[in-house]
């Protein structure tokens, strides 16, 4: 089941976030430090107790078990995805079709114009996967701070579907 974020999510959002990021960035961006340092549960726990109105527009995936979770930042006339994981030891199951296929969904409710998110060059499988769904490069790039790595951005234009 597809659901809103609450509080008592916390904890599991972290982890997934975490480990989904650790995941996939360790490789891409070869900085041990920050993968196993910097990026810890209990900071991002602490962030989303501080702030939170960062659950605000996140759905989870749930079905006795949090699995993956997608947040986005909703605009007048189009969606931002902001994070997007799911569990590692997840993927692959469908779970994170659903969860895109959810805020398509809300998006067209809404009579949103496109949709839109910023994935890493390097990140190959995450490229296919939005590819697969409807997402297509735009055009527009930028450098992540302190690393020589390029974002893309990917959208999905809604009148066009």
């Amino acid at each position: 089941m597809i659901r809103k974020a609450e509080v008592q999510d916390i904890s599991r959002i972290a982890e997934i976030i975490v480990f989904g990021k650790r995941v996939v960035y360790r490789a891409i961006f070869q900085n041990d430090v920050v993968s196993f340092c910097e990026l810890q549960v209990i900071h991002s726990v602490e962030e989303y107790r501080r702030n939170p109105l960062l659950l605000e527009n996140m759905l989870v995936y749930d079905d006795g078990i949090l699995k993956g979770v997608i947040n986005r930042k909703l605009q007048e006339d189009e969606i931002e995805v902001s994070e997007f994981y799911v569990e590692p030891f997840f993927k692959r199951k469908g779970i994170g079709g659903r969860l895109l296929q959810t805020v398509i969904a809300e998006a067209r409710v809404a009579n949103k114009r496109r949709i839109f998110l910023w994935v890493v060059k390097d990140n190959l499988s995450a490229r296919k996967f939005y590819e697969k769904n409807g997402f297509r490069e735009n055009g527009e790039t930028r450098l992540i701070e302190g690393t020589s790595k390029t974002d893309i951005c990917y959208e999905l234009m809604l009148n066009e579907v």
